[in-house]
Parts: structure tokens; C-alpha cells; sequence
């Protein structure tokens, strides 16, 4: 159940992504449609990268705040 959140969360970033990169400022307005295409690859491109540095941030987050079960264990044994 959580993959299909991720999956879901993935998705949406991609579009809206690609939806941001292709609709700002005059990139739409009069433009070809290859131009149109190239700046939708590039915001997908960008939006892919930016879902896993969320993923690596949370783990780097979490792991500096819990301590692994392996200290904890010789802390006890050391009293």
C-alpha cells in the first residue's frame, strides 16, 4: 500500500514538473511544437531527479535522529 503512494506522489510531481517547465513565462507563447517537446523532457528529467534527493534527504534526516539498535544494546550491557 505504501508503494502505490510513492508511485501516485511520483507521478504527480512528473507532471506537475513538466506542466511548471513548459508553461513559464513566454517558453509556450509562440514557440515550435520541437521546442515544446524538448522543454517537456527537460522538466521531466528534472522532476525525476527531484523525487529521489526527497527520498535521500528523509533517510539522511531519519537517521540522524534514531540510533541504531546495536548501540543501544551495548550501552546496556556496558552498565
Amino acid at each position: 500500500m505504501k508503494e502505490q503512494y510513492l508511485n501516485a506522489l511520483i507521478l504527480v510531481v512528473i507532471a506537475a514538473g513538466t506542466v511548471f517547465a513548459t508553461f513559464i513565462g513566454d517558453v509556450s507563447r509562440g514557440v515550435e511544437p520541437l521546442q515544446t517537446i524538448f522543454f517537456c523532457f527537460v522538466g521531466a528529467i528534472i522532476a525525476i531527479q527531484v523525487v529521489p534527493a526527497f527520498v535521500l534527504v528523509g533517510r539522511l534526516v531519519k537517521g540522524l535522529l534514531t540510533r541504531p539498535e546495536k548501540d543501544l544494546a551495548e550501552q546496556k550491557l556496558d552498565r
